[in-house]
């Protein structure tokens, strides 16, 4: 007799086991559909803000395009300015530097010196004026700064190694379209002639201020 309430007792457990883990599994299953939901909402949110960033990624390669055609126009315009330049500008600077009495027989623009193994650049200058005597280089800019002067500065210390200047006296001029008063005051300060352009038809030689002159490098 207690061997058979032990059995029955013991099937008792099974049968409410296994409704146990029916019920777990149902719970289970339900909770795996709504995570399930849960995972296609987000991913339909991603591939929405996939579908947003691709539009942006293509108006951004349109804009790209547009800014690389601009400055392809850009640079066409900068060249066109520059020929202005060469061609107008700079005979009138050695106009400007021949009435001081320079009398320069040698005139060249975007001059490039190399250095002692020829592998590389010693110096850039925008232009040079040249004779048997005298060497001016002169650095361009629309708007002179300072950092612009001691970069010149720099410039004509690596020229005085240049053989072909050898017993000439190098002087050292910019010129700017916008003349601070802070920038153009520290070139003159450093003994470069300054080189205005009130326009691009014209060039002027501004003075130095007293105590102050033109230095050889």
């Amino acid at each position: 007799m207690s061997e058979a309430l032990n059995a029955e007792a013991v099937l008792a457990s099974i049968v409410e086991l296994r409704a146990s883990l029916a019920e777990s599994n149902a719970e289970l299953r339900a909770s795996i559909a709504e995570q399930g939901k849960r995972i296609d909402v987000v991913c339909e949110r991603l591939d929405e803000q996939g579908k947003r960033l691709d539009k942006v990624v293509e108006k951004m390669d349109k804009n790209n395009s547009k800014l690389d055609e601009n400055n392809h126009k850009l640079g066409l315009l900068t060249n066109k300015l520059g020929s202005i330049v060469e061609s107008i500008v700079i005979p009138g600077i050695v106009e400007k530097f021949n009435e001081k009495g320079f009398k320069f027989d040698s005139v060249s623009t975007n001059v490039e010196f190399l250095n002692e193994k020829k592998n590389g650049n010693l110096a850039e200058v925008d232009a040079l004026l040249e004779n048997g005597k005298f060497v001016i280089a002169i650095e361009a800019k629309t708007d002179l700064s300072v950092s612009d002067v001691n970069a010149h500065i720099k410039r004509l210390q690596a020229l005085r190694k240049v053989s072909r200047f050898k017993g000439k006296k190098i002087y050292g001029a910019v010129s700017t379209a916008i003349a601070r008063k802070r920038a153009v005051n520290y070139a003159l300060g450093k003994g470069f002639y300054v080189l205005q352009q009130p326009d691009v038809m014209a060039v002027r030689i501004i003075d130095f201020p007293k105590g102050h002159s033109a230095k050889a490098w």
